[in-house]
Formats: structure tokens, sequence, C-alpha cells
């Protein structure tokens, strides 16, 4: 999996006059430091942020149509409720990002990575993935809705009712994770890697009831 390529040298900017300026001159936003700053709502001409750092920034109010980050790390930032669609994510990494109920359509993620991230209630619909980690992060009741990956690793992460529709899971390894509630598809869930403990669990899916009998 690729890392952001960050320049060494980054520059200091306020997010929404750089945004402003960048739509008004039509040009991208390169080697940024944001600091404790709100993005703005996202409508309006889409931007490509290139090699840039977020730290603590807002993205509640997000709407972002066509919008790319590529190169970027967002560290500490609020993403709750935001809303990307069409965007593009190309070696990125969300670090400790608060991302309850985010929503992420036909946004393409190319070497991103998830690392301790809240994740609850989070959608991701209609995806192309390929090389995506997902490492101890909160994802209670998050939503994967015609997931298309290669190369997805979940590792460590807390999953209690996850939904997974129109999305294979064959080779996905799971073992690390707690998938209690799964909800998913029968035949979508074959070839999926699980400990003997989660297999007991998943034959729920199949009408099966357990018993212990001395």
């Amino acid at each position: 999996m690729l890392q952001p390529n960050l320049p060494q040298a980054l520059r200091d900017e306020m997010l929404e006059d750089t945004v402003a300026e960048a739509m008004d001159e039509d040009r991208d936003i390169e080697a940024c430091r944001f600091y404790g700053e709100d993005m703005p709502d996202g409508k309006g001409e889409a931007v490509e942020f290139s090699g840039c750092h977020f730290e603590k920034c807002g993205f509640q109010a997000f709407r972002g149509n066509r919008w790319a980050f590529v190169d970027c790390v967002l560290e500490k930032c609020d993403l709750s409720g935001s809303v990307f669609h069409q965007c593009t994510f190309q070696r990125v990494v969300f670090h400790q990002c608060r991302m309850t109920g985010a929503q992420f359509s036909e946004s393409p993620l190319l070497n991103v990575q998830f690392n301790e991230c809240q994740l609850d209630l989070s959608s991701f619909g209609d995806i192309k993935a390929q090389h995506v980690l997902f490492s101890d992060c909160v994802m209670k009741e998050c939503g994967f809705f015609r997931f298309q990956w290669k190369d997805w690793i979940l590792r460590s992460c807390m999953m209690k009712r996850v939904e997974f529709q129109e999305t294979l899971l064959r080779s996905l390894d799971v073992t690390s994770c707690d998938i209690e509630g799964m909800a998913v598809d029968l035949p979508a869930v074959r070839g999926m890697i699980v400990t003997r403990d989660q297999a007991m669990m998943l034959t729920g899916l199949l009408g099966v009831v357990v018993v212990n009998k001395d």
C-alpha cells in the first residue's frame, strides 16, 4: 500500500480563503497545511488538494461533488455527516478522525487508510476500492453497498451490525474484528476468512439453530 507523498515543506494557509481563491482562479491547492479550521460546504466548483495536511479541521458541512484528495493526510478531523459524491481519494490517510454518518458515494479509493477512526453509521456506496485499510476503527452499523474491492484489509475493527449489500467478501479476513450482528447476503459471505467462533455466529445466516446437547 502506497503512503501519501507529502512535500517536506508545507505552507500554513487559511482553509476557507485558500479554497475560495482556488475556485476563483481554477487551480489546484498544493503543499498546504491547514489547522483547526472548517472546510467550506463544498458547493460550487470542485477543487483538488495535492500534498496537503489537515489537522483538527471540520468537514461537517461539506457536501462535495467531484473534489479530489491526492497525497493528503487528515488527522483528528471531524467529518461527521459529511458527503463525498464522485470524489477521488488517492494515497490518503485518515488518522483518528471522527466520521460518524459520513457518506462516500461513487468515490474511488486508491491506497487509502482509515486508522483509529470513528465510522459509526457511515456508508460507502457504489465504490471502487483498491489497497484500502481499516485499522482499529469503530464501524458499528456502517454500510457497504456495491463495494467493489481489491486488497481490502480489516484489522482490529469494531464492526457490530455492519451491513454488506451486493458486496462479495471472498478472501476478506475479518478474524481480528468484532462482526456481531453482521448483515450480509448469503452468497456474498462464501470464502470470507473467519474464526471458529465467528463461523458459529454466521450460521444464523443459514437459518440454522445450534444447540448444546450433553
